[in-house]
């Protein structure tokens, strides 16, 4: 059994787009991938209930026949942190449904995908932030970055942060975007994450256009990860 906690280094990095890839990746060898998104924010609302677009995308791209309810428990409208939507919806997150419905994923998966949301420091629940549910439920990270400018200190600071609760990092992935496209910064980035994070399990993404409107598009990215032994 594999778990693993994909966060990212700020928002709109690409996390869930690269979660789905990591799912479509795992399932190329043959494991059965569960994923959860314990609460989503910004849900487009349709006769009544409140569409988690992420939720979705990682079910599709997972194959997993669980009910998007076990996925996705807690959705709100108002895309803030989902502590502070929650506040403001007059809901609270129970950290023990979150814990039941992981646990329920885990005995249906041979590897299981969380996802937060932005990164670490976020508020999820209360007081807590992602980071706490992390070590709580006892995940080791993948972190998501920007693979051009700036993503060196963002990438770094994640990494002391979770190294500061001891929790392990289990890989770093730096997506690229349709602006830096081949751009100096995402083609030495890196190494230069290796060498100040020392983690070696670094890994690059290309920009894929289309990719959440199209699934088919999954299979090129996690060939992409695939080739540079991801996971291995």
């Amino acid at each position: 059994m594999k778990t693993f906690f994909i966060t990212g280094t700020d928002t709109g990095v690409g996390k869930t787009i690269v979660a789905g890839i990591i799912a479509a990746a795992m399932r190329a060898r043959r494991l059965k991938v569960g994923v959860m998104k314990p609460a989503e924010t910004g849900c487009r609302e349709k006769r009544g209930d409140l569409l988690p677009s992420d939720a979705i995308f990682l079910k599709k791209a997972s194959g997993s026949d669980l009910p998007l309810d076990i996925i996705c428990p807690y959705r709100f409208s108002e895309a803030l942190a989902p502590a502070v939507a929650a506040k403001r919806a007059g809901r609270k997150i129970d950290l023990r449904v979150i814990e039941r419905n992981f646990e329920h994923i885990r005995a249906e998966s041979d590897i299981v995908l969380v996802e937060g949301a932005g990164g670490v420091m976020v508020p999820f629940s209360g007081r807590k932030l992602y980071l706490d549910l992390a070590a709580e439920l006892g995940l080791p990270l993948i972190i998501v970055a920007r693979a051009g400018l700036g993503t060196i200190n963002h990438t770094l600071l994640t990494v002391a942060a979770a190294r500061a609760r001891k929790i392990k990092i289990s890989a770093i992935i730096l997506n690229q975007g349709r602006k830096n496209k081949g751009d100096a910064a995402s083609l030495t980035n890196p190494e230069a994450v290796k060498d100040y994070s020392g983690i070696k399990a670094v890994y690059s993404l290309q920009f894929i256009a289309g990719i959440k409107k199209n699934p088919a598009l999954l299979k090129k990215g996690a060939d992409i990860l695939l080739s540079q032994g991801f996971l291995a």
